[in-house]
């Protein structure tokens, strides 16, 4: 079984970015500091999103959020006051599923497929399907799949899905 720890956002001030991404790079290293946390990855949409950037942690267990390692250090108040008023669409889930070494090379992709609600048309063959368990639970499902250069399948938007195309902003980090 993996946990995966998803922050989904949007950083509407293209000014802002270098130092945003030099901030979020820092806060990225600090979170892998706590036990539990062993790995992050962040993406940026290929298009169009409420949220276009995402980071995902790949968690020892779904609880690591509710230890103390992490709530005392982490969270949405460990973001500097400079930046947090200014992430906006911000969503966190945690997600359970089979075990999955998610790590998607610099020139690779990874497309999302959220079911929205139970009757949302099932996912596609060739995803892997993840629960969200705690946090925000903002999807029942959410399918994953990835892969190294060439180009992302592409699905047409249906009923109750929410699709998005990523890649990566860097290399996966381990802790």
């Amino acid at each position: 079984m993996t946990a995966f720890y998803m922050v989904e956002l949007a950083f509407p001030f293209p000014d802002e970015r270098s130092g945003f991404d030099q901030f979020y790079s820092g806060h990225i290293d600090m979170l892998l500091s706590i036990e539990g946390l062993n790995s992050a990855q962040r993406f940026q949409a290929t298009h169009e999103a409420t949220a276009p950037f995402m980071a995902i942690y790949e968690l020892a267990n779904e609880g690591v959020l509710r230890t103390t390692a992490y709530t005392s250090r982490a969270g949405p108040n460990s973001v500097t006051e400079r930046y947090r008023p200014k992430m906006l669409n911000w969503k966190r889930n945690v997600v359970t599923g089979p075990s999955l070494h998610l790590d998607v090379p610099t020139d690779g992709w990874l497309v999302l497929i959220d079911r929205v609600t139970e009757t949302s048309p099932p996912l596609p063959e060739g995803f892997v399907s993840f629960k969200a368990v705690d946090l925000d639970k903002t999807f029942v499902e959410r399918g994953i799949a990835s892969g190294a250069g060439g180009k992302p399948p592409t699905f047409a938007q249906q009923s109750g899905w929410v699709v998005r195309t990523m890649k990566p902003l860097h290399a996966r980090r381990e802790s």
